[in-house]
């Protein structure tokens, strides 16, 4: 079954903040870097979400969404926003050695999100390599996976199992708690990060791998989302001074657990903020209802990105 009969991806939390962190930090990297021929490449799915987004926020008109699907095809050519997506059928490991060949596109840069519903392992590990490999100078790219653990083996296999994927980078002493719980998705991420740097080191790129974007979150699964700029080598510096900057959104300190909250509790919570105190659980009880810590914590933080959901009837 395809993941878009499962799961309606513009209706999660925080999927959706994730989504406008990571565009809010490629807007950045936009206005610093040649990105004025910037296109976006992705997997649009039905729904083309990011598509909608990239087209709004960062301008960018030429997009292409790999869907390996038959039936998943036939429904995003029909689902397609906007004039300028092209939707190639396929699955990635197929359709991206195409698109690097295209000498319509492989001279300007991209944006390509590969965001994946399945743990991080060999055909996603390819994936990640071939892009470094052959994609455009100033292109960003962006790696989505699932990180819970039993996607990895059972305990005492997971090191071993990222060592088959990850190779040498992965300490021979790494520990067997670094693969446990929450601290699965925080090895996931660094190990992933390590290995963009190490293809980018070895297939020697001008400008190397600048890493940019780690973010951590959940809705029902914990995901990774990983990933950095492409430079050119005079843009290596440049984009390495901004990813350092305190007021870079791509590396969220906590991983973002967004509340499922209605209509009004949102309303309510948002009329709070800002503030300068910090909105604890008590405050939130005081309003009428409840929630988690860390709930709280994720809202406050992100209330500006919190999607407003609404059922239209007429």
């Amino acid at each position: 079954m395809s993941s878009f009969d499962a799961i309606n991806y513009s209706l999660r939390p925080s999927k959706s903040i994730q989504r406008q962190v990571v565009f809010d930090g490629v807007k950045v990297l936009q206005a610093q870097l040649d990105l004025d021929r910037l296109m976006y490449i992705g997997f649009g799915s039905i729904w083309f979400t990011d598509f909608v987004i990239a087209h709004r926020v960062l301008g960018v008109d030429d997009m292409i969404s790999i869907e390996g699907s038959e039936i998943g095809y036939r429904r995003a050519v029909f689902n397609s926003p906007y004039a300028t997506v092209r939707v190639e059928q396929g699955m990635s490991g197929v359709v991206l050695p195409k698109l690097f060949a295209d000498a319509a596109i492989r001279n300007r840069p991209w944006l390509i999100w590969l965001d994946y519903d399945y743990e991080l392992n060999e055909s996603v590990r390819d994936d990640i390599r071939a892009v470094i490999e052959n994609a455009p100078v100033s292109s960003i790219l962006l790696v989505t996976f699932n990180g819970h653990e039993m996607g990895y083996g059972r305990t005492p296999e997971r090191p071993e199992r990222l060592r088959e994927l990850l190779g040498a980078l992965v300490p021979d002493d790494l520990p067997k708690a670094s693969c446990k719980d929450d601290r699965m998705q925080e090895t996931l991420a660094g190990l992933s990060l390590g290995y963009m740097q190490s293809v980018a080191a070895e297939v020697a790129r001008p400008g190397g791998f600048v890493p940019a974007f780690r973010i951590l979150y959940r809705d029902s699964a914990p995901m990774v989302t990983v990933g950095g700029v492409l430079p050119a080598r005079g843009a290596a510096r440049i984009a390495a001074d901004l990813v350092s900057q305190p007021s870079w959104p791509g590396q969220p300190a906590v991983p973002i657990k967004a509340p499922h909250l209605t209509l009004r509790e949102a309303a309510v919570l948002q009329s709070q903020l800002p503030r300068i105190d910090q909105l604890t659980r008590v405050a939130v009880q005081a309003l009428g209802f409840d929630l988690e810590d860390d709930q709280i914590a994720t809202f406050e933080a992100y209330y500006r990105q919190y999607p407003a959901f609404a059922q239209i009837v007429s």
